[in-house]
């Protein structure tokens, strides 16, 4: 039998089905398994740990709101809907501003989870950034700036809310390597 961390472990791999990240060839579950690894390393709850694992899952695989909530808990399900964007807005900018002005309203732990998904993200792109610049970095961003825009944001966002913590200072030293 799960300990309820294996079987959420064992879920997101499910869920995932082997879909590979936007930018490396490595299978996209490795975000969620880092980003809850970060959350725990930096001494979060059980629960904040286990919506770092999850956060993804709705944004990004066939798995709603319902279902996590069926399966793990309202407060989950609910952190992690917390944590989607509204892909129906197809401007990067006005879809980003929303999720940022939701990201103001939530509780710390939750943020820290967001602070911890943005920081793995920009690790993960640090290699592909020293071989090929800033260009390197936009996916879905239409733009340098505006991506540049949407980090330095959140980086006001959470050293506003956040208390500082190893991984707050680890995103706001790539936020110099990256951005300024």
């Amino acid at each position: 039998m799960y300990t309820t961390e294996e079987e959420i472990i064992h879920f997101i791999f499910k869920a995932f089905n082997n879909k590979k990240r936007i930018k490396e060839d490595i299978d996209l579950v490795f975000h969620s398994i880092m980003v809850g690894n970060m959350l725990k390393n930096e001494g979060c709850t059980d629960e904040v740990v286990y919506i770092g694992y999850l956060h993804d899952i709705i944004e990004d695989t066939k798995y709603d709101y319902a279902y996590l909530k069926d399966k793990y808990g309202k407060v989950i399900a609910d952190a992690v809907l917390n944590l989607s964007e509204d892909k129906s807005i197809i401007d990067y900018k006005e879809r980003k501003l929303k999720f940022i002005n939701s990201l103001s309203k939530v509780s710390n732990d939750i943020l820290m989870v967001e602070l911890a998904d943005k920081l793995q993200n920009l690790i993960s792109d640090y290699s592909n950034y020293i071989k090929a610049g800033k260009e390197e970095l936009i996916v879905e961003a239409d733009s340098f700036e505006n991506l540049k825009w949407y980090y330095v944001t959140l980086q006001g966002l959470f050293n506003n809310k956040l208390e500082s913590n190893n991984l707050l200072d680890r995103y706001n030293k790539i936020i110099e390597v990256y951005f300024k």
